[in-house]
């Protein structure tokens, strides 16, 4: 088989059928804010994603799919201006809780998903476009071609390798698959036949995220799954019980998680 003459867009197509609708819909990402709100800022994705971005004072940056500010913030100290793009409103106000605590005026939030028409909303090209872990969408190819288009200079995107922050181990103990969906390597090839000459660099590191008590982390965990049957509640909550531990009033993983993510970047001719 040659890999020039498959079309990797509708491997992409299809493989994004069988994920939940949830990752497309805006109260989905509405529900999860609070949980994005706890995050540790900073931490090894974000000084490694920004270190191999390289931003420079005067680049204007588009922030899709920006969240509650997991790079916009940290950015915002670095560009001119950074317009961030999110779906959920709620994650929006998060983002503009954080920039009125540390008086940051140069972060300029947009609500607006990947199925809008962002001219309409009066987007205009930036030097630096960025999609951060944030490449849920139906169809890969559009998605790439919008982001060539909002960008002057260059396209910075990261997306799992593997089933990234996915874990595996917990599937299976409820007793379902754990469909992590397309990989970065599905990405890269469809670069590759779109004439795009992507650099790609990896980050990778164990998780340390920490939560409050243990219902926290059910509902983390739960978030990850969906609406849980009786017994695959039963279940969760023992898998819980094992593969967490509480030390110094935090709870966090026993044996924390591994996680890779692919960044890939390329210029703008």
């Amino acid at each position: 088989m040659d890999i020039r003459t498959i079309d990797w867009n509708g491997v992409w197509k299809k493989q994004q059928s069988g994920i939940r609708d949830e990752g497309r819909d805006r109260a989905y990402w509405d529900n999860r804010a609070p949980l994005f709100a706890e995050a540790v800022e900073g931490g090894p994705y974000v000084e490694r994603f920004l270190e191999l971005m390289d931003p420079e004072p005067h680049w204007r940056v588009l922030d899709v799919g920006c969240a509650s500010g997991t790079l916009a913030v940290p950015l915002s100290s670095r560009v001119r201006q950074v317009t961030a793009l999110d779906i959920s409103p709620v994650m929006l106000d998060c983002l503009q809780a954080r920039c009125r605590q540390r008086q940051i005026d140069n972060v300029h939030p947009v609500q607006a998903s990947w199925a809008d028409d962002w001219h309409r909303l009066g987007l205009e090209p930036h030097e630096v476009v960025v999609a951060s872990r944030s490449l849920i969408v139906p169809d890969l190819r559009q998605a790439v071609d919008k982001l060539n288009r909002f960008a002057r200079r260059r396209v910075c995107i990261s997306t799992p390798v593997g089933c990234g922050p996915l874990d595996p181990a917990m599937f299976r103990a409820i007793g379902r698959p754990s469909n992590c969906g397309p990989d970065y390597i599905y990405v890269y090839n469809l670069l590759y036949q779109m004439g795009l000459q992507a650099n790609v660099q990896f980050i990778s590191y164990r998780e340390g995220k920490t939560y409050r008590d243990r219902q926290a982390v059910f509902a983390a965990m739960q978030d990850k799954v969906g609406a849980l049957l009786p017994q695959e509640e039963k279940v969760l909550h023992e898998y819980v019980e094992r593969t967490f531990v509480c030390q110094d009033g935090r709870w966090r993983r026993r044996v924390p998680h591994s996680i890779t993510w692919a960044v890939m970047w390329w210029d703008i001719e």
